[in-house]
């Protein structure tokens, strides 16, 4: 690990290096296709070619990140940064590397903490005696959001507002969320101080201008308080060399100046950049706890790379062999920072930190803060060029040039799912020095590697289910609200379904998920048992590049079938609430028509949730269009594209009432199924202490 103090940029090099970054941004996003964006663009060169005030803000940035001036802001930005009344946590110190799966001794606590807040509610929400409930038969409920952009932060505002209505909010005891709905999340437990209500104003308040549009953003940046309050995340950063400045902490400054910043502006709170500072109130039970996440992603061994690895024990070459390029999934609470994978946590206040053989080393520095995490949190441009490619496709003409091209990226689809053309940011790497620690499946790159690049969990799944199927957090039911663009092509659901296989995760709903059409069907089914794939995922990867012969068709779309919009797809498929149940002694499930009546389909559910081999419900809300809300389409409404940054007060109420308005279809049913898991849950208690009490009923009194 490299341990030298950090290189000093001149300040013309790092002002240089910053704009190259931005304009890097900027172009990568154009790229994308997005009719407005291009406007913005535009009218950013127009103003920024006309205005005689640029060279005055780039002084006033060029000396607010001098740090070697002692009357400079960068100075002052450092000088608070060691104040341990700003930042507490540079106090405690060294910090430790917690090793295990585990939970926390502070998530424990907050559990305990929590059950005594959901207990009250599931009285009130059942309507049932609060004196009648043991807190042993209290459903574990979690909820995860999508990524999605804005689209995903403001659908999630408007689902979480519709649990708070009916009461089922106050029941749950985890929150997750991927991208968009991460960005929801950091805007719910601080600003808006948990109230939906505050969140949609501010949402309003601050979404009709472009995060990009640089006037507005320079301003922010360049003058009292929202200077400091914004950009002392980055200078700490580039000052500590916590690790290089990436142009997704570029993008988090950019989002943050839109998000994180306060209609009132002179009230900003640093302490609202912290994700450890959420535990205030989390620590009392009063909330869910978040989980936001990001991925590392481990790229296949080749060369000589496979060569060294020969060296690795038999069952680790065979787990390295058989996974190739994957994600590795990071989540972060207001407790921990940390990877299920490997069992490895560090405490979030110490983010940022360098590691060695378990413990932080050199300076205590200040926690990374939301104005980075934003950007790695939603860095969906740090995708692999074969992600970017099938973004772009559909707006590229079809001429014999694309055609050419579609059959070039097809051939070398598998290499080009490893290049990344815009870099991932990252955090110091905190396991090394602990291989012996680890356990064998744990790749060699993060035994080596300085730091531990992240992004946006999108790339390997836009719901943020993994973390909440640690078999420790016990979780019954997880409501799952995807707003991802084209949901019913795209098999969220299904890659869940290969992830608990490769983990030996019992009581997934395997039939969860779109229907695929019968070609599809077989064709998976055919490669699940085939000894070439080991998941659901390498299966569907193997499907698509033999039936994708059109790059311009959504990912996952059946063979034969045109796309007639949302509507007509949901009409046949799935509703705005779908409910499955799993069990804890299925291996897999056979292929029943999921089209039927509604009646039985409501006898199965019930047969399902009570039976005692049940295992996780997931309850599926997909934002599709409803006709209680005409007009609002996510598939033809120009403002919901993921990639749309400006939203107006009338298509925020937009989102927020079509989101309501989808879970108010299943309302009833997710109350059903709530009470039905309470119930068995109930019973499996008793039964196991009627069990109890016949044993020491016919004990022996004496041996």
């Amino acid at each position: 690990m490299n341990e030298d103090p950090p290189r000093k940029e001149s300040e013309s090099g790092t002002w240089s290096s910053w704009v190259e970054k931005y304009s890097q941004l900027q172009a990568k996003m154009a790229t994308i296709g997005d009719a407005s964006w291009d406007s913005v663009v535009e009218s950013m060169k127009n103003s920024m070619s006309n205005s005689i005030s640029l060279p005055a803000w780039m002084r006033k940035i060029q000396s607010i990140i001098d740090t070697t001036s002692n009357d400079s802001l960068g100075y002052e930005i450092i000088e608070d940064s060691s104040d341990i009344r700003v930042n507490p946590e540079v106090a405690w110190t060294p910090a430790y590397v917690r090793l295990g799966p585990q939970l926390s001794h502070d998530e424990v606590k907050f559990r305990k903490n929590r059950a005594s807040v959901t207990k009250k509610a599931l009285a009130k929400y059942l309507d049932i005696p609060e004196s009648s409930i043991d807190e042993r038969d209290i459903p574990i409920i979690a909820v995860t959001g999508s990524g999605g952009g804005y689209r995903a932060m403001i659908a999630t505002c408007g689902y979480v507002r519709a649990l708070q209505e009916t009461g089922l909010f106050d029941c749950t005891t985890y929150l997750a969320g991927v991208s968009g709905s991460s960005w929801f999340m950091s805007l719910f437990y601080t600003l808006a101080e948990y109230n939906t209500t505050n969140l949609i104003d501010h949402i309003k308040a601050r979404t009709g201008v472009h995060f990009a549009f640089l006037p507005a953003s320079m301003e922010l940046l360049t003058t009292s308080p929202t200077h400091k309050f914004l950009l002392h995340g980055i200078i700490e950063k580039r000052h500590y060399n916590y690790t290089s400045v990436s142009l997704a902490d570029i993008y988090g400054v950019m989002l943050s100046a839109r998000l994180l910043v306060p209609n009132d502006e002179v009230i900003v709170d640093r302490d609202h950049l912290k994700i450890s500072s959420q535990r205030r109130i989390v620590d009392t039970g009063a909330v869910p706890m978040p989980i936001y996440t990001a991925v590392r992603h481990e790229l296949g061994q080749k060369g000589d790379e496979a060569i060294k690895e020969s060296t690795a024990p038999p069952e680790a070459r065979e787990h390295r062999k058989r996974r190739g390029s994957y994600f590795q999934w990071f989540e972060f609470t207001p407790y921990e920072v940390g990877c299920e994978e490997v069992s490895a946590w560090i405490p979030t206040w110490s983010l940022g930190r360098k590691w060695r053989n378990g413990s932080s080393v050199d300076t205590a520095v200040p926690e990374l803060n939301l104005t980075l995490l934003l950007g790695m949190f939603g860095s969906a441009f740090c995708a692999t060029l074969s992600h970017f490619y099938h973004e772009i496709r559909p707006a590229l003409p079809d001429i014999s040039l694309t055609q050419s091209l579609d059959s070039l990226v097809q051939e070398n689809d598998d290499n080009l799912k490893e290049v990344h053309p815009i870099s991932p940011t990252g955090i110091p790497n905190y396991l090394l020095g602990l291989k012996p620690h680890l356990p064998s499946s744990c790749p060699e790159s993060m035994h080596t590697e300085n730091d531990l690049n992240l992004m946006d969990a999108g790339m390997d799944n836009n719901l943020a289910i993994y973390p909440l199927l640690r078999p420790e957090r016990e979780v019954d039911m997880i409501l799952a609200f995807d707003s991802s663009a084209d949901v019913q092509y795209v098999p969220w659901l299904e890659l869940t379904a290969g992830y608990t296989q490769m983990r030996g995760i019992l009581g997934w709903p395997v039939e969860a998920g779109w229907p695929k059409g019968e070609d599809m069907e077989k064709e998976l089914e055919k490669m699940e048992e085939s000894e070439k794939v080991h998941s659901t995922r390498e299966a569907l990867d193997k499907v698509q590049k033999e039936k994708s012969k059109d790059w311009r068709k959504p990912n996952w779309r059946p063979k034969g079938k045109q796309s007639t919009g949302r509507a007509d797809a949901a009409a046949k498929s799935l509703g705005p609430v779908t409910i499955w149940t799993g069990n804890i002694e299925e291996k897999s499930t056979d292929t029943t028509d999921q089209h039927v009546a509604e009646e039985e389909n409501t006898i199965d559910e019930e047969y399902r949730l009570r039976s005692p081999h049940a295992g996780i419900t997931v309850v599926y809300c997909p934002l599709i269009p409803n006709e209680k809300i005409p007009g609002v389409d996510p598939d033809t409404s120009p403002y919901m594209s993921t990639w749309n940054f400006i939203y107006t007060s009338e298509d925020v109420d937009n989102v927020i009432a079509l989101a309501q308005a989808n879970f108010s279809e299943g309302e009833a049913r997710v109350r059903r199924a709530v009470r039905l898991i309470y119930e068995r849950k109930k019973q499996q208690r008793l039964d196991r202490g009627l069990a109890m009490r016949e044993v020491w009923r016919f004990r022996p009194e004496h041996f």
